[in-house]
């Protein structure tokens, strides 16, 4: 697979789709704030508006924080590694 998510192309192209995302939030909530809905009254584009607002502000701060570092590989302790069991001894 070809490293696409190396460039400055790709890095650029990642941050501009978190801003989108982060407009698309801010516009979501306040469409929600602009319902002004008593809590009893929230329907389903309540909880719409309010689910895009919060997937596409914390998507798209982190898209517009990292850019490409977004792929970038780490190394996990080996606390943290899954362990393979062994398996047990047949008795006879």
């Amino acid at each position: 697979m070809a490293a696409w998510h190396r460039s400055r192309r790709a890095d650029l192209g990642l941050r501009a789709v978190g801003l989108l995302l982060c407009a698309m939030a801010y516009i979501a909530v306040w469409r929600l704030s602009a319902l002004a809905l008593s809590p009893h009254a929230a329907g389903a584009l309540a909880f719409a508006l309010a689910a895009i607002g919060f997937l596409g502000a914390s998507a798209g701060s982190v898209m517009v924080l990292l850019g490409h570092h977004l792929f970038d590989s780490i190394v996990v302790s080996e606390r943290w590694r899954p362990r393979v069991r062994a398996t047990p001894a047949t008795t006879r």
